[in-house]
């Protein structure tokens, strides 16, 4: 469901431990921001004039083109699927999959859908470099914390918490997820690079592997580059010609008011 976990579960996290463990986080945490929105949605409305009110009541039947990507959708999922079983030597078979199912959507899906949605190559190439940038610049900081999380306190799933978040938020939180569980696993001799050792650490440290992968997901949302798709859709949008938040827009305007008070919560509910 998002990179830092697909990242665990290369790793040796079993699939279904994220659903079985995070399930009630992950529920509380979108209760509350629907809620939120509904609230802000609604005084918008409000504030909107008759007509514009009465377009936005109007209902259109929803319609779907270029069905044939739910195959190759159907392909991707599968080759995450098939990772888990192939050898350390063979993983190379999940990315061709990908890659050609990749492929195959954007040569069978029709013309005029691209057209249609002003689709273009010019996002992803800003999102690609600008996340190379910050994955050269962030291996060595993340390293560094990975060798030395117990020389600067952290030892406590509260710790690591906030550390794999703030991390996340600002140096994207797939990588700072794998470097704070190579970290947490560390303190206790134990090696992220061996599956065996993954799943002998959860058994007895599942608290601070929960605080790590909610952090990381949760804290993504903070910043543009704290996920890549946060930046690629900000990028959509400017192509759009979509007025969208400047970087510090995004935080003193979402983040602050309405995503902290929710991680704060989440906080009292992992450590």
């Amino acid at each position: 469901g998002d990179p830092p976990l697909f990242l665990g579960y290369l790793k040796g996290v079993p699939f279904f431990w994220v659903i079985q463990e995070l399930w009630y986080k992950w529920l509380i945490a979108i209760v509350l921001l629907l809620v939120m929105f509904y609230v802000l949605d609604t005084r918008h409305f409000r504030k909107q004039s008759a007509p514009e009110q009465e377009f936005a009541r109007m209902r259109d039947w929803v319609n779907i083109d270029g069905q044939i990507n739910f195959v190759f959708l159907g392909f991707i999922l599968g080759a995450v699927l098939l990772g888990a079983y192939l050898p350390e030597d063979q993983v190379w078979i999940r990315e061709v999959i990908m890659l050609a199912a990749a492929a195959g959507s954007y040569f069978a899906t029709p013309k005029k859908i691209h057209a249609s949605n002003n689709f273009n190559f010019h996002p992803i190439q800003e999102v690609a470099i600008l996340f190379a940038g910050i994955f050269a610049a962030m291996v060595p900081t993340l390293d560094w914390l990975a060798v030395n999380a117990s020389q600067i306190g952290l030892t406590s799933p509260g710790g690591f918490y906030w550390a794999t978040g703030i991390t996340s938020s600002m140096l994207d939180n797939a990588p700072s997820y794998l470097n704070f569980l190579a970290a947490a696993m560390g303190l206790e001799g134990f090696s992220v690079d061996d599956k065996t050792h993954i799943l002998d650490w959860i058994a007895t440290h599942s608290h601070m592997l929960r605080s790590i992968s909610i952090a990381a997901v949760f804290f993504g949302a903070a910043t543009y580059i704290g996920n890549g798709p946060n930046f690629m859709v900000k990028s959509i949008c400017d192509h759009a010609g979509v007025k969208t938040p400047t970087f510090i827009e995004y935080i003193y305007k979402y983040t602050l008011p309405f995503l902290l008070p929710v991680l704060i919560i989440t906080y009292f509910l992992v450590r």
